[in-house]
């Protein structure tokens, strides 16, 4: 029998200390959050929209990705892009094992593995169990 799935709400806030990698177009940085099974295997993910103007190695996003079905054990792993004209370049990662937001929720920095002094800005919310039948 599968454990009981949650809903989670992911609020994707900010990052710091992104790097310039589009010197033709410009910085388009954008975060995918793809929750991820122990074995590692990607269940679902959601992308937030690129950030085009304004300081583009801080970025703002303040962007909510809803997720509706994530079990307890399942790692957020949150991807730094930068959106080019024929494709996306990767920034870095960050991990949020789920023992850091369930079931209280986390609001914090995390380091962007791959980015020295980077860090990405995220809020995540375990919304609840959904225990009826569809």
């Amino acid at each position: 029998m599968a454990s009981p799935s949650n809903k989670l709400n992911v609020r994707i806030i900010r990052a710091e200390g992104l790097q310039h990698m589009n010197h033709f177009t410009g910085d388009h940085p954008y975060v995918t959050c793809a929750i991820k099974r122990a074995e590692g295997e990607v269940v679902t993910k959601a992308d937030t929209k690129p950030v085009t103007e304004g300081d583009t190695l801080n970025p703002i996003w303040d962007e909510t990705l809803e997720f509706e079905s994530w079990q307890p054990g399942e790692t957020l792993e949150f991807t730094v892009y930068d959106k080019g004209l024929v494709g996306s370049k990767t920034e870095g990662k960050a991990l949020l094992p789920s023992e850091f937001f369930h079931p209280h929720g986390f609001q914090g920095m995390l380091a962007i593995i791959g980015l020295p002094d980077a860090k990405l800005n995220v809020g995540v919310q375990v919304v609840g169990a959904q225990d009826e039948e569809s």
